[in-house]
């Protein structure tokens, strides 16, 4: 089926210069495409999201509810006390402060949006406006990779722009970050922002309802955990 993709500069109500994703595809159903690749030796899948709603969600997912298509780790949290690491608004309220990261995710009126900016007006404007953001590590800005310091090899996730469409790139193999992002750029991605990857909670309906996983189920009672969530529309 032919990828069909509604993708245009935001009006002026919202940040100027960037472009706002919601992946429409009137042949299909709301939906996780996914196919698999192979870049430098590095296994990787593309996952894209067809007619489905971007959102935030804190705390604990419901993996029964048949309509989150997608679900994975949005913001880091901190080790010493679990609170959510850089700023973050939920439904206009924030609940975090901070640049700690150079990459922003904002949601707003069904719509994403990401990049890289050490200020970005779009966490303002979440507030006023019953919007979502927050921050994570850059990896493409403007199809040149960003270079970030963790040298370990681990399995990486990223929300990219590709093609002119939103999707999650995940490895299946263990890469440095700097690799990762390079493959990324190889891909002809624009933009792109890391997700918590390793072996952290992450996971996708498949056509036939079933759950495919990225990373182990999270177990642990913590309020602060964020997910970058499709529901079906």
């Amino acid at each position: 089926t032919e990828n069909k993709n509604i993708s245009a500069p935001i009006p002026d109500s919202k940040e100027p210069n960037n472009i706002w994703y919601n992946n429409i595809d009137s042949s299909l159903p709301s939906c996780i495409a996914e196919r698999e690749i192979v870049v430098d030796s590095i296994c990787l899948k593309i996952l894209t999201p067809y007619n489905v709603t971007p959102e935030l969600h804190l705390g604990q997912i419901d993996t029964t509810d048949s309509r989150i298509l997608f679900a994975a780790w949005a913001a880091d949290i901190r080790r010493d006390n679990g609170k959510i690491v850089g700023a973050f608004v939920l439904d206009g309220e924030p609940l975090s402060w901070g640049l700690s990261k150079r990459g922003y995710c904002a949601i707003f009126d069904d719509e994403i949006t990401f990049g890289v900016a050490d200020n970005s007006p779009l966490f303002e404007q979440a507030t006023e406006q019953g919007g979502d953001f927050f921050r994570q590590y850059a990896s493409v800005d403007n199809g040149i990779m960003v270079t970030n310091n963790p040298e370990n090899r681990s399995f990486r996730r990223a929300l990219c722009a590709l093609n002119g469409e939103v999707c999650i790139i995940v490895s299946t193999d263990r890469v440095l970050m700097n690799d990762f992002s390079n493959i990324l750029v190889k891909l002809g991605v624009d933009n792109a922002i890391f997700l918590v990857g390793g072996t952290e909670d992450g996971w996708y309906r498949k056509d036939d309802g079933t759950i495919c996983r990225l990373g182990k189920k999270y177990e642990k009672d913590n309020p602060n955990i964020s997910y970058l969530v499709f529901r079906a529309q």
